[in-house]
């Protein structure tokens, strides 16, 4: 029997031959290999869910969306507001997040508990908070047996607010350090009287000075590094998806120059995302971000071996972990 001729397959415009069969099943076991590797391409968006708990350090992300800068490493954001770094942890922890925005504190406690996350990137590095009391209270002795609130025990406002106390010489058992909430909820306890005294940030810190209250400690004046917010990943999820975290690190990066970049557009977004009423408080939101932001996204390493020394002064358990331990670098490729 002779030998059966090639007989081309034409598909559209596209001819198949004997000659290009080996190509393309090349480029088919390609895609599918790129496919499920996790990622994002062939024009495949890919969802990230992810949690903050303030608005500090969120808004290049959004601006970026909104800029279509992510949607150019084929993702697309959703973002979640949850209050408190624990709960939010929690979420994160249970698979309910792919990232989240959080301070290093909360990520502290989570790692001495064996929880396996990570720290990727530092979205805000420096103390943003001033330390506010009611009318009554002019000095730090003063603060003696009064009621200070906090948001959670283990988050950020809980560090601070005894960050605080050791500048003012005093300790928490000089104090009632109470768990009262957000920020609202705090400004909110202090004009009834609930608490005297709390830590804020700067445009809340403003609403407070008008509301009569006074700033006994300005955190931000002292430049202090901080892991103020940091974003956080599951070690199963950066190592399952590895190259769609590297694409969103990328998109972050350009979205943080183009928010620092964008001043006018950038104070819009912050009165759009926080609700604020006035230009002047989110002018004095995005004034004061420009220095604490990094340009890099790289979190504070300074800032995070002076968090796992507190915890380790509360927490024995704490005492084993080191930066190297909590923080991950490899996604800045």
């Amino acid at each position: 029997m002779g030998r059966f001729p090639v007989v081309p397959m034409v598909f559209g415009l596209f001819r198949i031959t004997a000659m290009n069969i080996k190509k393309l099943l090349l480029a088919v076991l390609l895609a599918g290999w790129i496919l499920s590797s996790g990622a994002p391409g062939f024009g495949q968006t890919t969802n990230l869910r992810i949690a903050f708990n303030g608005y500090g350090g969120t808004v290049p992300l959004f601006l970026g969306q909104d800029a279509g800068i992510f949607k150019k490493q084929n993702l697309q954001l959703e973002m979640i507001f949850i209050p408190g770094g624990s709960l939010s942890l929690q979420a994160l922890i249970g698979k309910s997040l792919e990232l989240l925005l959080t301070g290093g504190p909360p990520v502290v406690n989570a790692a001495q508990q064996g929880a396996k996350i990570k720290i990727i990137a530092g979205a805000t590095n420096l103390l943003p908070y001033t330390f506010v009391a009611t009318g009554g209270i002019r000095s730090p002795e003063q603060l003696k047996g009064k009621r200070i609130g906090i948001s959670r025990f283990g988050s950020n406002t809980d560090y601070v607010v005894r960050l605080a106390l050791n500048q003012f010489a005093l300790t928490a058992s000089d104090v009632q350090i109470l768990q009262v909430g957000g920020s609202q909820a705090r400004l909110l306890a202090m004009n009834s009287g609930a608490i005297a005294a709390t830590v804020l940030s700067p445009e809340e810190s403003l609403v407070a000075q008008k509301m009569g209250y006074g700033v006994l400690l300005d955190f931000i004046e002292k430049g202090i590094e901080f892991p103020h917010v940091n974003i956080v990943a599951r070690d199963d999820y950066l190592e399952g998806q590895g190259p769609v975290v590297r694409a969103f690190m990328r998109a972050y990066i350009e979205s943080v120059r183009y928010y620092k970049a964008s001043r006018n557009e950038a104070v819009k977004k912050i009165m759009a995302v926080t609700k604020l009423p006035e230009r002047q408080m989110a002018e004095t939101v995005y004034d004061g971000s420009l220095r604490a932001t990094p340009d890099d996204g790289k979190p504070t390493l300074k800032g995070m071996e002076v968090v796992l020394e507190a915890a380790a002064k509360e927490n024995p358990k704490a005492k084993g972990l080191t930066v190297q331990q909590v923080v991950d670098l490899r996604y800045f490729q």
